[in-house]
């Protein structure tokens, strides 16, 4: 008899919902020294992984007859589990250290039936755990913060933080666009060449985390620089003409939201939770 897949809540993370809101916990303060700064072993995501080969490794070993195998991957998965329990003391209630006991005698018992039981008790606390918690530890773990990241304005000489350097950015473009709808050329060409100097200069900021330069290309490299230069030559004639810019400012936006994609929602979730 083969045994049926074991648990699939523990490859995919639950989303925990009240009605139609999707609800974030913030994530408890112990949990931080097993991520960067304060590590860079990612020792409790490195648990979470090692239990999922487990799982699987359980299974696996039972469907080829290997019943000792199987039980190695029970203990590991045992073992690891009990580890866990007691590295986040504020989530200790969502582990049930006998299950996992439990999980392996039911393997040494070479009893498929009681496998797959044992095996979705145990992984109910899992998936309880990543219903409540995965989204926002993802969000605020998985990505960089900007907290310590600064750029220097070309406009006004001077160095903000990111979220700052960006309403700036922001207000530049919304200048350029205001402008051009009330035919003020003057006003738009100066907030336009604003909005262009802050535009290039984003790579500075790109650079501090992306050392990879073909990662950092992707997004302002040469197609987003090809596309500030026409807006530049644009703004740059006697006569700006509005339907040209407006439609240079399309790909431009388009590049802004691949970053935007990336970054603002967890950088959002971030703010969030420190407030």
């Amino acid at each position: 008899m083969k045994v049926k897949a074991l648990l699939v809540a523990l490859s995919m993370g639950g989303v925990l919902f009240a009605g139609d809101k999707l609800i974030l916990k913030k994530p408890p303060e112990s949990l931080k020294k097993y991520y960067p700064p304060a590590s860079k072993k990612f020792e409790f995501l490195s648990n979470m992984y090692t239990m999922s080969t487990a799982f699987y490794g359980i299974n696996l070993n039972i469907n080829d007859g290997n019943w000792e195998g199987a039980r190695d991957w029970a203990v590991k998965l045992r073992d690891t589990y009990v580890k866990t329990s007691k590295m986040v003391p504020e989530w200790k209630d969502y582990f049930k250290p006998k299950l996992a006991e439990n999980l392996v005698k039911a393997v040494e018992s070479k009893n498929v039936d009681r496998v797959i039981e044992a095996s979705k008790k145990l992984g109910q606390t899992c998936a309880k755990c990543h219903a409540d918690n995965q989204i926002a530890v993802k969000l605020v773990y998985h990505f960089p913060s900007f907290d310590n990241v600064k750029i220097e304005d070309p406009v006004e000489f001077m160095e903000y933080e990111t979220g700052k350097y960006m309403e700036k950015l922001s207000n530049s473009l919304k200048a350029l666009k205001v402008y051009l709808i009330q035919g003020n050329a003057e006003g738009a060409q100066e907030a336009g060449m604003n909005f262009v100097e802050r535009a290039r200069q984003l790579r500075s900021m790109c650079s501090k985390c992306h050392t990879n330069k073909l990662s950092e290309e992707v997004i302002v490299g040469k197609e987003f620089e090809g596309h500030l230069t026409k807006l530049e030559e644009l703004l740059s004639s006697d006569k700006p003409n509005r339907d040209e810019i407006f439609k240079t400012l399309g790909p431009i936006g388009a590049t802004c939201n691949k970053c935007h994609n990336v970054h603002l929602i967890p950088a959002l979730v971030q703010e969030a939770f420190r407030k």
